[in-house]
């Protein structure tokens, strides 16, 4: 079988390489039905993102490139809603993934997770003390936090503080404190019937062998009856769809049925099996 939903994307309106219509573009050519912009949520404090005087422009591109694909493929106009960001209009976009990218340490300064090794290095050390599992605990816990603020359509990257942690870099994620704290954090979500994404942008990146989340919480939403959709977190058009077919089977090897994927109707179950 074959996903023909992509929607969680970037272009050059925020931290993506190809434009819109590049984007749209190359969906089209792989066969998708449905293609979602999601840019970044302005964040103030990294000036990164959609800044506010390029909303409407965002809203404008997506607009015409939707009348442009009629008939054969669905342009959605979404939003990464970053954690650090004033909230949306959610009236302004067909659907919201729900994300943090910079994890709170107790004294209430953020940290980013993402951007770089060192930077993740440097949160561990001045925000949480050099206790790199407080800070991944931290960060799942914030997740679920703004998930349940949030109600986003997708869960965006449940463990994204594992993007640099292949081999256990900075901490044990097999261990039982931060695998407790994932847990705890993931059942609240799923306890408000969130959708949460299988996302292989750390795999397109060269960072990560699998996808977030790990197989161990993919395991835990099984068991709980949650919903996953599979994402590419492209910020190129050459990685949309990217690692979708090893998604897929990971998921049905972990025993999954189906999937879900996000269409200009709504939610479509997409058989496993």
């Amino acid at each position: 079988m074959k996903l023909t939903s992509t929607v969680h994307t970037h272009s050059v309106f925020c931290d993506g390489q190809n434009t819109p219509a590049e984007m749209a573009a190359a969906a089209a050519a792989a066969g998708f039905a449905t293609f979602g912009l999601s840019g970044h949520s302005y964040v103030a404090a990294e000036a990164f993102g959609l800044a506010p005087d390029k909303l409407a422009r965002y809203r404008a591109e997506a607009a015409r490139l939707r009348r442009g694909y009629a008939g054969c493929m669905e342009v959605l106009c979404g939003l990464e809603q970053d954690s650090e960001s004033e909230p949306a209009r959610r009236q302004d976009f067909d659907y919201l993934i729900g994300s943090v990218h910079a994890v709170r340490g107790p004294d209430g300064r953020p940290w980013v997770v993402d951007d770089t090794p060192a930077r993740l290095a440097q949160g561990i050390a001045d925000g949480f003390g050099g206790d790199a599992e407080a800070l991944a605990c931290a960060y799942c816990e914030q997740v679920a936090d703004f998930a349940l603020a949030l109600r986003p359509e997708i869960v965006g990257h449940f463990d994204l503080v594992r993007k640099f942690n292949a081999g256990n870099r900075f901490f044990d994620e097999n261990g039982p404190r931060f695998c407790a704290a994932a847990a705890a954090a993931l059942d609240r979500v799923l306890g408000a019937g969130l959708v949460l994404e299988v996302n292989t942008g750390g795999i397109s990146r060269g960072w990560r062998t699998d996808p977030y989340p790990s197989e161990f919480l993919l395991r835990r939403v099984l068991a709980a009856g949650g919903r996953v959709t599979v994402t590419d977190d492209a910020h190129t058009a050459a990685a949309l769809g990217f690692g979708f077919d090893a998604a897929l089977a990971l998921l049905t090897r972990v025993g999954f049925a189906e999937v879900w994927q996000l269409t200009g109707a709504g939610w479509q179950a997409v058989p496993l099996r």
